[in-house]
């Protein structure tokens, strides 16, 4: 794996979907289309195709025959950023962007195996944490925010046992491949600030010496050649050279594990808890090279040596009821919390134990509250709708290379069934993010940049899953 650890990055990294499709950070919902008709309310209680295996494998006992339901979900999301970035020495630069998030399909696919009346047997393939963002290669902030694409695919494996008639255990082992592609480039740090510097950092020197303190003056002079030599690096390079780049994939290990009480007939709760996973990535190093040594973390370059990171995928509970108030209409309703706080920090080591970069990322624990209800149309027509609200995980340090904000989701669904065994799923959810304002700041040898923006974030989301019993 080539890796390409850099001081503004991995945070932002994972999936194959888009900031505003996400839930917090970059954590993805999209489980299944039924789930996305009803905003996913409900969906550690509700067993309305295999695709139960993803939340909640207790639900699996439920069901009566084997059944398998596959799909995907379309993500078209619309994210621009309106910002300027700031060096301090009047040479500040535009950095606006449209449409950042590219548009992803997030597959899925699951099975559920009844063995007798109290155990059963599941398994699927879903995509639960990721992002994709990609800015220009000419982009003027590119140093913060250039390509940040990673797709976390989770392979799982649950059993569910009916303890009681009301109360069912499940318990499942989690696999997870991540594949990640990270670019940062070099954007405006060009020659005009690192001039500024210098002709300030030789005006100190002059004073300095008038002053008698010789010692200052050298420093200052020291200061002022050396930015000269980066304006001058900077002058020979186009804004679309690479100052840092990872690339690479690796797998990651957890488990979960739920229950659903049965209370009466027609109502039943269910619970759910996802273990964390540590994805360990490791591989090579680059900082872009003696000619780009003028990086946002130029204190920090270090050439090209192996190192490693470790990107934590936060555990997450799940709390769900299902209420089925007539023979035709249900309602339903989910609080999910992701332990995002354990997310302290992004740190890259080489194999020395020298420390490449640290990243402080501090996000706190989030919430995502879903309200839906369920209509049996006809025998063969079901639809659904739902609302929900995520909250964002980011607090202190935001960035734009992962522009989190707190979102609404709107959502619509039906399933028509063609025959007993056969059915299909549709569902289209749109998601408006709350407007979010932000400075993210860095240190260079020019002195501190800080790129002050304003971030507007939607989304479309479009699901097909196809059922079929056997």
């Amino acid at each position: 794996m080539k890796n390409l650890f850099t001081k503004t990055l991995l945070s932002s990294a994972l999936l194959a979907a888009t900031g505003a499709a996400n839930a917090a950070a970059f954590q993805l919902a999209e489980i299944s289309t039924s789930g996305l008709g009803r905003a996913y309310a409900g969906e550690a209680a509700i067993a309305d195709n295999a695709g139960v295996v993803a939340t909640n494998p207790a639900l699996m006992s439920l069901f009566k025959r084997t059944e398998l339901s596959l799909g995907a979900i379309y993500v078209d999301p619309n994210i621009d950023i309106e910002g300027t970035t700031l060096y301090g020495t009047g040479a500040d630069t535009n950095a606006n962007a449209k449409d950042i998030a590219k548009g992803a399909l997030v597959p899925n696919i699951y099975f559920v195996a009844p063995i007798n009346d109290k155990f059963a047997i599941g398994g699927g393939l879903n995509v639960n944490y990721g992002l994709a963002t990609e800015y220009d290669d000419n982009y003027s902030a590119g140093f913060i925010a250039g390509k940040t694409d990673l797709t976390a695919l989770n392979f799982n494996l649950s059993g569910s046992y009916k303890v009681l008639d009301s109360l069912t255990l499940g318990l499942g082992v989690n696999a997870v491949y991540a594949d990640a592609i990270i670019e940062r480039r070099l954007g405006s740090l060009t020659a005009a600030p690192y001039l500024v510097a210098a002709q300030t950092n030789a005006a100190y020197a002059t004073a300095a010496a008038q002053g008698g303190d010789y010692a200052a003056a050298a420093g200052y002079k020291s200061a002022a050649q050396q930015a000269i030599a980066s304006a001058q690096t900077a002058a020979a390079n186009p804004s679309s050279a690479t100052l840092r780049k990872i690339e690479g994939d690796k797998w990651g290990f957890g488990w979960n594990a739920g229950l659903m009480w049965q209370v009466t007939e027609n109502s039943r709760f269910g619970l759910a808890y996802h273990s964390k996973i540590d994805i360990d990535f490791t591989g090579e190093y680059s900082d872009g090279g003696e000619a780009l040594r003028i990086t946002p973390d130029y204190t920090l370059s270090q050439g090209n040596q192996s190192g490693s990171l470790t990107l934590p995928l936060p555990a997450y509970w799940e709390l769900s009821g299902f209420h089925q108030v007539t023979d035709k209409f249900a309602f339903h309703y989910s609080w999910k919390y992701t332990e995002w706080s354990k997310f302290k920090e992004l740190r890259a080591v080489g194999s020395s134990g020298n420390e490449l970069f640290q990243k402080t990322e501090k996000y706190r624990d989030s919430s995502r509250l879903a309200l839906g209800a369920t209509y049996n149309a006809t025998d063969a027509l079901t639809v659904r709708a739902g609302i929900a609200y995520d909250e964002t995980a980011a607090n202190e340090h935001h960035s734009i290379s992962i522009p989190d904000t707190n979102r609404v989701w709107y959502s619509l669904g039906a399933t028509y069934r063609f025959t007993p065994d056969l059915s299909v799923d549709v569902g289209f959810a749109h998601l408006r993010g709350s407007n979010n304002s932000f400075k993210e700041e860095l240190i260079t040898s020019a002195g501190k940049i800080v790129t002050d923006v304003k971030v507007k974030a939607t989304a479309n989301l479009y699901g097909l899953n196809v059922n079929y019993r056997f």
